[in-house]
């Protein structure tokens, strides 16, 4: 009896060890192709490469911003598209065209699946004086966001972005997001 509780044990414990890792390696594989993602949608966005934008949502996801709601994947490419979001727009007439560009920080990414949810900071900067050189720290926030797998890639469902400086659009002060 002593015997083969012994050779359970070892056995519940073996397998266990043989998992652990390869549940590891899953999240962290997960996780590099979420950030992947996020990356992905913030280059398309400051370059306002509208399909490679669009491309980072599923076919029926949702942008929760400033100005509302958007969605679908083709009203995400026509929004982008559109010009209605643009930070350079404001730039002082100077020697090259301004540029905007947006980081992101402190990612919490909880992987149940093939969903996922994400709590990121981000933040964003330009050069909008004449000079070029003067890097001006504008906007920033929070994005919540919702994520499913397809076929093995990871895509937005809903991306909620949250701009702390806009009245109605931060969450400063309330519960904390990041679960």
């Amino acid at each position: 009896m002593k015997n083969r509780l012994a050779i359970i044990a070892y056995s519940v414990f073996m397998t266990i060890f043989a998992i652990t890792p390869a549940l590891a390696d899953s999240y962290a594989e997960d996780r590099a192709a979420i950030v992947n993602l996020q990356g992905r949608y913030l280059f398309a966005l400051d370059f306002q490469d509208a399909e490679a934008y669009a491309s980072t949502f599923t076919e029926d996801g949702v942008i929760h911003w400033a100005r509302g709601e958007i969605k679908g994947r083709k009203a995400i490419h026509d929004f982008l598209s559109s010009g209605i979001y643009d930070p350079t727009k404001i730039a002082e007439e100077g020697k090259w065209p301004a540029a905007s560009r947006h980081f992101i920080t402190n990612q919490v990414i909880k992987v149940e699946g093939n969903r996922a949810k994400a709590v990121t900071y981000w933040f964003q900067a330009t050069n909008t004086t004449a000079d070029r050189r003067t890097m001006v720290l504008g906007l920033f926030g929070h994005y919540e966001d919702e994520l499913v797998r397809i076929d093995g890639q990871w895509f937005f469902k809903k991306r909620v972005i949250y701009n702390e400086g806009l009245e109605d659009r931060h969450k400063a002060g309330q519960k904390n997001p990041a679960w």
